[in-house]
């Protein structure tokens, strides 16, 4: 992990900071011209005021991706974005039922969450809409609720059996004298109608889990009203930003993170700098914030605005390579690979070979060189046109058959999906321009 720590003396000055590292960041992974995406994300336990990550589309990911085609809006699932002002879509109750609940309880055991979404909805797909089953946001609700403990698997029968032995003789106890009583706390999303909600008990698949539930809680019964859109996002849902059905939902592995602290850590750790007096008659360029500072009342000490960012080196590594591989081996970058070329050649064009291979190399004041290497290990050509396409070489010259003919290169661009014969005499600028987009 490459790291880097920020230290500044105000907010405008550590979001300038950010900025650029943020730009430098996106330079970085330009350059090496992966598929790479900028989101929006939760400072987690870091801390912070904003954080952004920088990932990788790959099936193996670890962590979910939305962003939209239309607006480019990016960022992870866990960040919950809420839009209170914004009109929902009214959609028939009729066209969305039947329905279902998700249920989450508090660590201490004492509270219950019901969550009540549509079994399934519309999303644009390649063939128009498409009738998905709906899935419930767990970080729009723990953000809600943050005591829930999402790891327990039967939450309903977990709360219901806790609390019957909490009333039982045996137990000893008595509610009024508990701890905490008990409390079930009913959330629902935006498109299930308040009659469904009203009539909890009757609606119950599981009704005699249901009135043990009731028997439970008794008139500690709480109604949520707040209208939210409860339903984890998937492919053709609406944009958050734009409306538009464009959202794109991808499984992606982090390379790098952003983080804007503030004085998260400075404070705790009573990290200051030494304020100093303006010098006066000087026009020196302050913001207003440091000529505040800077003022003799102000004379003294003040906490450090932080910032912290990594790149995960080795991770890139392995994620590039899992990423652009396909079934015939690696294919780098060229500003990851160990080299821009090879050539391979039969016994007969060896020595041809080797005076391309000073031709791709040498200094020229019209285009620079070429770093290639070229394959004179002891090996049969056909093992070496493998082993090249095993290690991913970004550009490979072969001079076999064709060149045999015609006396033609062949130049084999697996990234591209190109295979061109060129003369010798027009190599070195064909290969210069494929470099450019690789």
């Amino acid at each position: 992990m490459k790291d880097l720590y920020t230290f500044d003396a105000n907010p405008d000055k550590a979001a300038n900071t950010y900025q650029k590292v943020r730009q430098a960041y996106n330079s970085f992974f330009n350059e090496l011209r992966i598929p790479f995406l900028v989101a929006k994300a939760h400072s987690g336990d870091m801390g912070g005021s904003r954080s952004h990550e920088y990932h990788i589309v790959t099936a193996s990911g670890e962590d979910t991706v939305i962003s939209c085609s239309s607006c480019n809006l990016a960022y992870n699932e866990e960040v919950v974005l809420i839009d209170h002002n914004s009109k929902m879509r009214k959609e028939s109750a009729a066209d969305l039922g039947p329905y279902q609940s998700w249920f989450g309880i508090s660590k201490d055991r004492c509270h219950l969450v019901e969550v009540v979404v549509p079994q399934s909805l519309d999303f644009r797909g390649d063939h128009g809409l498409e009738r998905k089953e709906v899935q419930v946001n767990t970080f729009l609700i723990r953000s809600q609720y943050p005591d829930l403990d999402l790891s327990i698997e039967r939450p309903l029968h977990t709360f219901v059996e806790y609390w019957e032995k909490q009333q039982s003789p045996v137990s000893g106890r008595d509610w009024p004298a508990a701890r905490s009583s008990p409390r079930l706390t009913l959330l629902h999303d935006y498109r299930v109608p308040q009659e469904y909600v009203r009539c909890r008990e009757s609606n119950s698949p599981t009704t005699t889990l249901y009135n043990r539930l009731f028997a439970i809680i008794g008139s500690r019964l709480h109604q949520d009203s707040t209208s939210l859109d409860l339903a984890r996002r998937q492919d053709g849902d609406e944009c958050f930003r734009c409306k538009e059905r464009s959202l794109k939902v991808q499984q992606a592995v982090e390379l790098a993170h952003t983080f804007d602290l503030g004085q998260r850590y400075s404070k705790p750790l009573d990290a200051k700098f030494i304020i100093k007096p303006v010098e006066q008659g000087k026009g020196n360029a302050l913001t207003q914030q440091d000529r505040c500072r800077a003022s003799p009342a102000r004379q003294g000490y003040e906490h450090f605005y932080m910032g912290c960012h990594g790149i995960g080196i080795s991770r890139i590594i392995a994620a590039v390579a899992e990423s652009l591989a396909d079934a015939q081996g690696l294919i780098w970058p060229r500003a990851m690979a160990p080299y821009e070329a090879v050539i391979l050649a039969t016994k007969a064009h060896e020595a041809v070979a080797k005076e391309l291979w000073d031709l791709l190399t040498r200094q020229d004041p019209c285009s620079a060189p070429v770093d290639a290497v070229l394959d004179d290990r002891d090996k049969g050509f056909g093992w070496k046109l493998k082993d090249a396409d095993l290690l991913g070489f970004p550009i490979v010259i072969i001079l076999g058959a064709t060149f045999t003919n015609s006396e033609l290169c062949e130049v084999s661009v697996r990234r591209l999906g190109t295979c061109q014969n060129v003369s010798v005499a027009h190599i070195r600028d064909y290969i210069a321009r494929t470099l450019e987009r690789l």
